[in-house]
Order: C-alpha cells, then sequence, then structure tokens
C-alpha cells in the first residue's frame, strides 16, 4: 500500500465514493414513485368513532405502505374545540382534522385555506355533495369533502302498525295525523307511550338539528355573511306586524308537542333522553342521524324498527334535510401540511373513500361515490338524503345549544311569545356569530 502512486490512490477513493452511493440508493430505494416524497407522520384528530376510522385506515396500509404514518385519534365532541387550542399553544396538535360545518366557524382561525390551485371551486362543485359547499369561501376551501351523515327518520315497526299506519310519515302533517293512535297518556296524564321527541330541547337528542332542520324547512339560511360579518337571520323573518312568519310558524310547530294542551301533546322534559326512549320501545319515531343505525340495533336486537326519509311540510316543492357534512382541514400548526394534504385526497378518493363511509354508516361526499353497494338495505335510503342534506354556519354547538335551548324553554314554559323568543335568540345568535 505504501507504494501506491497518487493516481491509484484517487482512482480507488473514486471506486469506494461510487460504492457509498450505490448502498444509500439501495438502502432508501422506494420504487417508481416518480419522485413523490414520503407522506410521512400524519396525526389526524376527529369526533368520529375511532375503531370505524382507525379499522379502515389500517386497510388501506396493508395495500399501500405510504400510510404506515397515519394515526386517527377519536376526541370527545364536548371538549374537541378546548383540546384543539390546547394542544396547538404546546405544540403538540394534530397534521389533520375532521370536523363538520358545525365546527367551522370555531376552527377557522386555526385551520389552513386550501387555495383554489389545489382545488379549483368548479372541480369542488362538480365533485361534492351540495351540502359540502359551506366549507367553500374566496380564494379556496377550508376542507376536503369527507362524508355526509343526513338525519333520517327511525320508527318503530309495530307501533306504526298497531296505528294502523301502512307506511312512515314523510310530511310534519301526516306525523302529526298519528297522535291519536299512538300516544298513551295515563290517568294522571303521565306519558306511557309517544309518538315522536319534540317539543322539550335537553331530553331531545339532535335537538339543534331538528329545530335546524325545521328552520330551513321554513325557506331561509339561519345565519347569513355581510361586509360586516356573519349575522343571524331569525329576526328578519320575525317582525311582521300581521300573521306568522315561517320561522314563527316552524318554533310554534316544535314547541306544540310539549303542550298538554294540545292534540299533538307527546313530550316533556320528566321523559328520559329521546334515544333511550326509541331504543326501550317507548318512542314510535326518532329523528337520528344514518350514522346511528348500528348502534340502535346494537342497543336492543329485538327491536324491530326501520329508516325513512326525514318529514317535511307537505307544501315544500323541494325536499330537504338538515346534514353534517364531515371534511379534513388542515390546521395552521401542522407540521407536515403537504402530507396531511395528500392524506386528505387519497382518504377521500375512489379506493378509499367507499370503504370508510360503509363503516361509518355516513355518505360519501363524492358525487361519484353515491351509488349504494348491491344488498345493502340502508344506504339506497340515505344516500339520497346526503344528496338534498342542507345546513348552515353556526356558532361552536355548545353555544347554540345554549341559543336554541333557552329560546325553546322560554316558549313551552311560557316566560316569552314564540315571537319575543326568537327576537331574543336572534340578538344571542348575531352576538355568538361576532
Amino acid at each position: 500500500m505504501a507504494n501506491l502512486k497518487p493516481f491509484q490512490v484517487i482512482v480507488m477513493a473514486i471506486f469506494g465514493l461510487i460504492a457509498l452511493l450505490g448502498l444509500f440508493l439501495f438502502a432508501n430505494f422506494q420504487g417508481f414513485s416518480g419522485g413523490v416524497k414520503p407522506l410521512g407522520t400524519v396525526t389526524i384528530w376527529g369526533t368520529l368513532p375511532s375503531e370505524a376510522m382507525t379499522l379502515s385506515i389500517n386497510t388501506l396500509k396493508q395495500t399501500n405502505p405510504e400510510f404506515s404514518g397515519v394515526s386517527y385519534v377519536s376526541r370527545p365532541a364536548a371538549t374537541f374545540n378546548t383540546d384543539l387550542a390546547e394542544a396547538i399553544a404546546s405544540g403538540q396538535g394534530p397534521d389533520l382534522i375532521v370536523i363538520s360545518q358545525e365546527d367551522l366557524l370555531a376552527t377557522k382561525n386555526k385551520i389552513s385555506l386550501i387555495p383554489s390551485s389545489s382545488i379549483s371551486e368548479r372541480t369542488f362543485r362538480d365533485s361534492y355533495l351540495p351540502i359540502s359547499e359551506l366549507f367553500l369561501t374566496e380564494g379556496g376551501t377550508y376542507g376536503v369533502p369527507f362524508v355526509v351523515d343526513p338525519l333520517m327518520l327511525y320508527y318503530n315497526r309495530p307501533v306504526l302498525s298497531s296505528a294502523g299506519a301502512a307506511r312512515p310519515p314523510s310530511t310534519w302533517e301526516a306525523v302529526t295525523g298519528l297522535a291519536a293512535g299512538i300516544n298513551r297518556l295515563t290517568d294522571a296524564q303521565t306519558i306511557s307511550r309517544s309518538l315522536i321527541a319534540l317539543g322539550t330541547y335537553e331530553n331531545v337528542d339532535h335537538a339543534r338539528g331538528i329545530v335546524s332542520l325545521l328552520f330551513l324547512q321554513s325557506g331561509y339560511s339561519i345565519s347569513e355573511q355581510t361586509p360586516t360579518g356573519m349575522r343571524s337571520n331569525l329576526s328578519r323573518t320575525s317582525t311582521q306586524t300581521f300573521g306568522s312568519s315561517p320561522a314563527e310558524s316552524a318554533l310554534n310547530f316544535y314547541t306544540e308537542f310539549a303542550n298538554p294542551g294540545k292534540t299533538v301533546y307527546s313530550w316533556n322534559r320528566s321523559l328520559p333522553k329521546s334515544r333511550d326512549a326509541f331504543i326501550a320501545g317507548d318512542l314510535g319515531l326518532y329523528l337520528g342521524y344514518a350514522s346511528e343505525r348500528a348502534g340502535l340495533a346494537e342497543a336492543n336486537p329485538n327491536l324491530d324498527f326501520d329508516m325513512a326519509p326525514a318529514p317535511t311540510p307537505a307544501t315544500l316543492t323541494t325536499r330537504m334535510t338538515y346534514g353534517k357534512a364531515y371534511a379534513f382541514a388542515i390546521p395552521k400548526s401542522s407540521r407536515n401540511s403537504s402530507g396531511a394534504f395528500r392524506t386528505a385526497m387519497s382518504l377521500t378518493g375512489p379506493d378509499a373513500l367507499p370503504m370508510i363511509s360503509h363503516a361509518l354508516g355516513m355518505a360519501p361526499a363524492q358525487r361519484g361515490l353515491l351509488a349504494p353497494r348491491a344488498g345493502d338495505l340502508y344506504e339506497p335510503v340515505y344516500f339520497p338524503e346526503a344528496l338534498i342534506a342542507r345546513g348552515w354556519l353556526s356558532p361552536e354547538p355548545a353555544s347554540i345549544d345554549r341559543i336554541f335551548g333557552t329560546m325553546v324553554g322560554n316558549v313551552i314554559s311560557g316566560r316569552e311569545s314564540v315571537r319575543d323568543a326568537l327576537y331574543t335568540a336572534d340578538q344571542s345568535l348575531t352576538a355568538a356569530l361576532k
């Protein structure tokens, strides 16, 4: 070695470098990926069930290794916004979140706008269900649409049959017509069997969505964007001098079910939560989301029930229901925003979305994927409802529950008239929106 000439040393050094480079390339070879960077670690937070989301993601990992760093963490809906803010403040926030339009305004200042250069408005409107357009804004979107969970009508088949109803009611007028045949009151006027859980707020599951449904079916958007910011629409529809406005009619209809002096009286504050009453077989009709079906069946395997579209007013020319539109949003604090966006696009694509939406019991937000599976009993019922589902941009759910709950409570207690309760709710809603 001591007799090597400088030229020989240089040649050996070059070959040594080539060998090291070859080993490096071999060790890091990912296949012919066209130069696409690996997804990396992507932590997703949401309120959707962990089991369905994790199972679907793990299935994808088996066929697509680039998902190996993707994980999902389910957070309680009641504390989601607080948990997210605290995690971001501590530098431990997620890379991607799943939110519905009900959470959009509360999280808007924490998430990045996906520019129209990534998803154009034309592509968005052509690709996704109408309710998902609530995420659209000037210059882009705040989320990649994922799934839609429409509000449905669950009905106890034997209870309806006992009242001579061959089909579930499709209109609110038909619902009220069933009251006499289904409601059961004792001599002490205690309700032992109810037609439907409407009228109160605290013990009606999904009261926020049901009240929203009635308002939306009356023909307006509840909130609207103005040059000075978001504001409530309740006062605009409740200031008529003579007659009732659509909003007044909707609120009056809802609260009548808790009025003992009305023929439709079927619910009060002393009764259990509506979901529990339906599971126990003591409630003829239950308004719940499509995703609840499997849970209802599991809670009482002997319950003979089915699913139908939510009722609409007989005079409504264009049918609609209320729904929750879920989308993937990227927090501004994400440590892997590029991987997060690619994950969102992959999970909402044709290879992954049908499997995930089926596991969740919801409808895919992609128009092109809204085709029920052959042999599925329920997708043909709730898929069309996802297409006509509507929603509105509201304050965080806890705030709207306080506003709507107070509004309903003031009416059924007699503290305020329907018109005054709407005016009070309008002022509170406008303040919360700002």
